[in-house]
């Protein structure tokens, strides 16, 4: 028992003194992050990126206007995804078929038949989106911006064979 005692009191003692020399030191942690000024088009909150769609649908006739936007048709609007403050323009190509100033899907029984169409940056498409101008401005929000795309197959156009028509026109967004 006398041992025991003697070894706690030893202990004890030690412990005294390895807590009157105890000492504090700091430092500090640097956190930090550089965003760079960045657009991307046709993507969400969550970063998922698909293309945006106008579909015109299933046509038997084109005598009279056939109209389509990328939000009624099934299609998907174009989002615009800027840092915050950072000024954007889009603009658009005449797509893979163009003939001068008219964009065209091609498709059809022997894959060289054209549609053409048009694009516009209003619902009543009065206001035409040419090829590689600028449609549409903002600034960015850090959010998606959501920009809609109106389309028109002129009336009075040539009835193509049956078969799937397409184009692809790329849009591109200036910072």
């Amino acid at each position: 028992m006398k041992k025991s005692l003697i070894l706690s009191v030893i202990t004890l003692g030690l412990m005294s003194i390895n807590a009157a020399n105890a000492a504090n030191a700091t430092g500090a942690l640097t956190v930090k992050a550089a965003i760079t000024n960045s657009c991307v088009l046709n993507t969400s909150a969550t970063g998922t990126t698909a293309n945006a769609v106008l579909d015109f649908g299933t046509l038997s006739s084109l005598a009279g206007n056939v109209d389509a936007d990328t939000t009624t048709t099934g299609g998907t609007s174009i989002k615009v995804l800027c840092n915050n403050t950072v000024p954007w323009t889009l603009a658009f190509d005449g797509g893979k078929n163009a003939q001068s100033t008219q964009r065209n899907m091609i498709g059809g029984a022997s894959n060289n038949e054209y549609i053409p169409y048009n694009l516009f940056s209003d619902t009543n498409r009065s206001i035409a989106i040419g090829i590689a101008t600028t449609a549409y401005s903002g600034k960015g929000t850090g959010t998606p911006q959501t920009v809609n795309v109106y389309g028109r197959i002129p009336a009075g156009s040539t009835l193509p064979s049956a078969g799937s028509y397409v184009d692809t026109v790329t849009v591109t967004v200036t910072y």
